[in-house]
């Protein structure tokens, strides 16, 4: 009612604004009318006195002459643009003859002799007028032609013969309607205005009586509690149901002693237990033994404390197979607050975490020994304390495969790789990998140096003692080792360096020391930092670009963009053999600007997307994100912009990380994971990172004609990309043979040798 009544308010202003400026328009006219007349009757007064002597020289002086020009300078010079004429029916000035409109108000006096006004809203003016009747005065030069002066006479024929008090012509006055407009709708928004104050005013006044009253209401519901706690005491169940059951989720509820009272259809059909089944039954009927009973603990102390659980959980179905849920419980109270029953709603996660396991397996695997590989030596190593690392290369393997064939000295492998295991995998503390062609690797965590170099020497005697049977041929082998004690950040590279030299110097067997410092890397460092330093004060840090192919249309839709070092010489040179140099020696942070502004600068004027590098360095980087925010501003290309995130499974503020791609994808720009697949850790990223394109990685790619487990791994990655709606992109798509295999895999781009080399100009 208050807004209908405020309505009607707003309307009836609206009307009384228009008739109030209309009426103000009808005086305003009659204003200009009455100074008008005042002033022609003076003029007319001054001929008639022979003040002014009428001839043909001061003819124009006449107000029925002089009106026109006065008229014209008065609408230019007001606001309203109002026009002041004398008009007539029989003019004998053409610029005083009435238009169609003021021919209607002469009419009009005519018929209606007594009237003194006539007032009418036009097309697109108000038309206001009053009646000019031939006076005595007026004879003398419109009564018979006769007697009115002789240079009139001659020059006019018409307006003769009037008579006294006859209609003459009107003082027209014609006011534009779209001026008028805009003072009532001034008016009217004024008033509108001065209305929703008044609303809001009154409406803030009503919601404090309103709280008010509500304040006494519960006042007043306080003393009438013992007869409505029960109801009370249902609503809020009630309400605590509706913000918990949901058609897509799996919902149970239990009593205090842990015995299910309640459950969806979901929770049936994911479990295979009916409800009758398990109305009654205690919640550990689902747990097995897969829960362990500290999990346990902590889920139950959380949620008696009236706290909320939240978990992963693995669930037993009737039929023993399992099932992975994202669970959450959380206590239901009545209106004091005492615990009555617990609400456990679940989401079903088992295909997500089939294939995160899957993977997993797959990426951290060897396909041929089924040992490790580099990647789950570099992850295990990253948990475990107390390391050291012996490092096993068979001699000359190469000859092996050259002579026998890579069939046969793959079932060497396989073999070696057997034997190498029960050689250390008795001990738990001893774990083999597979981390190249010829190379193993052994982990021992928790092992005195003396155990470990004994073990070293045990393995050497049996490969160097050990023969092998295989395809009816009788191979011997040899092999070299190394073993390092560092830190675990130099475990890999120190022992590798000791094997470098175990080869060169012909020894079974070398123990890392001091001794096998890094002086020559160190001086190999300072003299490639000079050579960046030179590159960048030269301008010899280029960008080359490697197109990004459609696999249907193999059409470019996209390059990336690519660091180099030009020497003094003219050579290129590749990150590999610079950038790590640069990160030590605090030269990386100018090398990102670089590679951001220059690969700006090359799209600007066409219209390919392109990919720039980041690793997760430059992201947490304050200065970097601060420039890469600041390039976007400037450079209006952002929606073309793909950030390709490297090195992504060392992501460890993820908070940061997503603050920077939220702000990036504001600019409209896009983000791409590198070298996916080479872990477990960067697939589960996904789902945080926003990512818009994955990058099969190349190790991936090289090998899946030949490895079924590439193909394996690829297809895992592919059909999780498109549940994602993730564009994936094949990289070192080297030969026509691959990229076939991977369009038929469902990849939509490629980029490798096949399509083209990183090139400093664009294809």
């Amino acid at each position: 009612m208050f807004l209908i009544i405020a309505l009607a308010r707003v309307t009836v202003n609206y009307f009384e604004n228009k008739a109030s400026v209309e009426e103000f328009i009808s005086q305003q006219a009659k204003l200009i009318d009455s100074l008008y007349l005042t002033h022609r009757d003076y003029y007319q007064d001054l001929y008639l006195r022979d003040v002014i002597h009428l001839n043909e020289k001061t003819l124009a002086g006449l107000p029925a002459y002089s009106a026109v020009e006065i008229s014209e300078n008065f609408s230019k010079k007001n606001k309203l643009h109002i026009e002041m004429k004398t008009v007539s029916d029989r003019a004998r000035n053409s610029k005083n003859q009435a238009d169609p409109y003021e021919l209607k108000a002469i009419e009009y006096f005519k018929k209606n002799s007594n009237e003194e006004e006539y007032f009418e809203r036009e097309d697109e003016f108000y038309q206001y007028a009053t009646p000019l009747k031939i006076e005595k005065k007026c004879l003398s030069c419109h009564g018979e032609k006769s007697k009115a002066p002789k240079f009139i006479s001659d020059v006019y024929d018409n307006a003769y013969d009037y008579k006294l008090g006859e209609i003459r012509g009107v003082l027209s006055i014609k006011v534009p309607i779209k001026h008028v407009e805009q003072i009532i709708n001034k008016q009217f928004f004024g008033s509108l205005l001065y209305d929703l104050v008044l609303v809001i005013v009154i409406s803030v006044i009503a919601y404090y009586f309103i709280r008010y009253f509500s304040s006494l209401q519960r006042e007043l519901e306080e003393e009438l509690v013992d007869r409505t706690k029960e109801l009370k005491n249902s609503l809020s169940f009630l309400e605590s149901y509706k913000d918990a059951i949901d058609s897509n989720l799996i919902v149970s509820k239990t009593d205090l002693n842990g015995n299910i009272s309640y459950l969806n259809e979901n929770f049936c059909e994911i479990s295979g237990y009916t409800s009758d089944e398990i109305i009654g039954q205690n919640h550990n009927i689902l747990r097995g033994r897969t829960l362990s009973n500290a999990v346990h603990q902590r889920l139950w102390r959380a949620t008696i404390k009236k706290g909320t659980w939240h978990g992963r959980l693995r669930n037993v179905k009737k039929d023993g197979s399992f099932y992975w849920v994202d669970a959450t419980i959380a206590p239901i109270t009545d209106a004091s607050g005492e615990i009555k029953e617990y609400i456990s709603i679940r989401h079903d996660v088992t295909e997500l975490i089939e294939q995160k396991n899957k993977l997993e397996l797959l990426a951290n695997t060897d396909s041929l020994t089924k040992l490790g590989n580099r990647n789950a030596l570099k992850q295990e190593s990253a948990n475990a304390k107390n390391l050291s690392l012996i490092l096993v290369n068979i001699d000359s393997f190469s000859q092996i495969n050259d002579f026998y064939g890579h069939e046969l000295g793959d079932n060497v492998l396989v073999e070696f790789a057997k034997k190498l295991k029960e050689l250390c995998e008795a001990k738990d503390n001893l774990k083999v990998y597979r981390v190249s062609g010829d190379e193993f690797a052994i982990l021992a965590s928790g092992m005195q140096a003396h155990s470990v170099v004994q073990k070293a020497q045990t393995i050497v005697k049996f490969i160097n003692s050990h023969t092998y049977q295989v395809q009816g041929e009788t191979i011997e082998l040899s092999a070299t080792l190394s073993i390092s004690f560092e830190e675990k950040e130099n475990l890999h590279v120190t022992a590798d360096m000791a094997l470098k030299i175990a080869r060169r110097e012909a020894k079974d067997l070398i123990v890392y020391d001091k001794s096998m410092s890094l002086d020559d890397e160190y001086e190999n460092n300072m003299l490639w930092t000079k050579r960046i330093k030179d590159a960048i004060k030269n301008d010899r840090i280029a960008l080359y670009y490697q197109p990004i192919v459609d696999n249907n249309t193999l059409k470019i839709n996209k390059y990336e963009s690519l660091i180099r070092l030009i020497d003094e010489h003219g050579n290129v040179i590749t990150p590999y053999f610079f950038l790590d140099i640069a990160k030590k020696a605090k030269l990386y942070k100018q090398l990102t600007k670089i590679v951001v502004q220059k690969s700006f600068e090359m799209f600007r004027e066409n219209d390919f997307d392109f990919s720039i590098n980041l690793s997760i360095d430059d992201i947490l980087d304050k200065e970097i994100s601060e420039y890469i925010l600041e390039m976007l501003a400037i450079y209006n290309i952002s929606s073309r912009v793909i950030f390709e995130i490297v090195e992504s499974e060392s992501i460890e503020n993820f908070y940061e990380i997503q603050k920077f791609i939220k702000k990036v994808k504001l600019f409209g720009c896009r983000i791409a994971i590198d070298d996916f697949g080479t872990g477990y850790s960067n697939f589960e990223y996904l789902m945080r990172l926003e990512a818009d394109f994955i990058k099969i990685d190349g190790s991936i790619i090289k090998e899946i004609v030949h490895n079924k487990n590439s193909e394996i791994i690829t297809k895992v990655i592919v059909d999780f990309a498109n549940r994602m709606q993730i564009e994936v992109i094949a990289e070192y798509v080297e030969n026509n043979e691959v990229f076939k295999k991977v369009k038929e895999l469902g990849i939509k781009s490629s980029q490798g040798y096949e399509f083209g080399q990183p090139k400093p100009t664009l294809m």
